[in-house]
């Protein structure tokens, strides 16, 4: 009978379930979509935890037991691990499940460490520092007051641009042939007012899926597109800066002996570089020998990590290890225009 562990991430974008042994081989994965009671229904929730559940459950093998449930869901991970007994008998008697907080989960995916900033920009953002067991999580307000730098954010913004080219009070830019093109519009500059509030949908997944294509007209060198991508970086690097004087005040860190370390990690970091660069010069602004990287796993990853944790007894990760998950994981490395 082998055991089997899991690392589940869930969050406004989508639920993700990794299955992986005590060796870290990686055995299986499943993923369905949102599960953040901010913004979807509790039926629509469940459904998509039962349709993660199932999927995973169908791709593995039979002879096992689940062992560890690693869990950072924004909402009830309770919910997830009901629906996981209910749909399965495959829980060990003596199973465990570690609710991970948001924070920790990307810092652990990111750094394989447990101290550091993480500017968090997916469907929402977010701005954290974590040292070990304390945190400190500023933002996540949700559009349109907050969420500056989000996937959401940008794909605000890109889709203002196109109502200016399409009014002509703004520049013309590549965004009007690709917001049609997103919706499935055929006649440009044909009506969109229908298919950006038809009921039903959920308004701010529709906005953040716009931004991918945002980052793709930066890349094609749009002037606005590449200008709404350097506001983003700005805007995270402001909340970087913020997080981090509080961490300063809190002593989990002394930036006068030693450099303040940020990952990008999330979804929205993905289209293009511009927008880690323009963050990384903002936080420099403030904290000039600041280190501004992106992560290095994506935050489903966050549980594989705390189980080596858990593991070895230490908040670190060998050499060996790591070449290990990089091939083994190696789908969720974070990568650029990965859309």
């Amino acid at each position: 009978m082998k055991n089997i562990n899991l690392s589940v991430d869930g969050g406004g974008t989508s639920l993700r379930v990794i299955a992986f042994d005590d060796d870290l081989k990686l055995v299986a994965q499943s993923k369905s979509g949102s599960v953040n009671p901010n913004f979807e229904s509790a039926e629509k929730i469940g459904n998509n935890m039962t349709e993660a559940v199932k999927m995973l459950l169908a791709n593995l093998d039979g002879n096992f037991k689940i062992k560890n449930i690693y869990a950072t869901i924004v909402g009830s991970v309770s919910l997830f691990h009901e629906i996981l007994v209910k749909e399965s008998d495959t829980l060990s008697e003596s199973a465990t499940v570690c609710n991970i907080s948001e924070g920790h989960s990307h810092l652990f995916a990111a750094s394989l460490g447990d101290k550091g900033g993480i500017a968090l920009a997916g469907t929402g953002s977010g701005a954290i520092y974590c040292n070990k067991g304390e945190i400190i999580h500023l933002g996540g307000y949700g559009i349109p007051v907050g969420d500056e730098g989000s996937g959401a954010s940008i794909g605000i913004q890109g889709i203002s641009a196109v109502v200016k080219d399409i009014n002509g009070w703004g520049e013309k830019t590549l965004l009007t042939e690709k917001l049609y093109k997103y919706l499935n519009l055929s006649t440009i500059r044909s009506s969109f007012i229908g298919e950006l509030y038809r009921k039903g949908v959920n308004q701010r997944n529709l906005f953040a899926g716009f931004c991918r294509y945002v980052a793709e007209c930066e890349r094609e060198g749009d002037k606005t597109a590449r200008d709404i991508m350097y506001s983003a970086g700005r805007d995270m690097g402001l909340q970087m800066v913020s997080v981090i004087k509080r961490a300063e005040d809190k002593n989990m860190i002394d930036t006068a002996s030693e450099s303040p370390v940020v990952y990008a990690s999330g979804g929205a970091w993905k289209g293009t570089p511009y927008m880690l660069e323009t963050m990384a010069e903002t936080v420099h602004n403030a904290y000039p020998d600041a280190i501004c990287t992106h992560g290095l796993f994506d935050p489903v990853m966050g549980g594989v990590i705390k189980f080596i944790f858990d593991k070895t007894g230490r908040y670190a990760i060998s050499e060996q290890h790591k070449e290990h998950l990089k091939k083994e994981f190696r789908e969720y490395l974070f990568e650029f225009d990965k859309f």
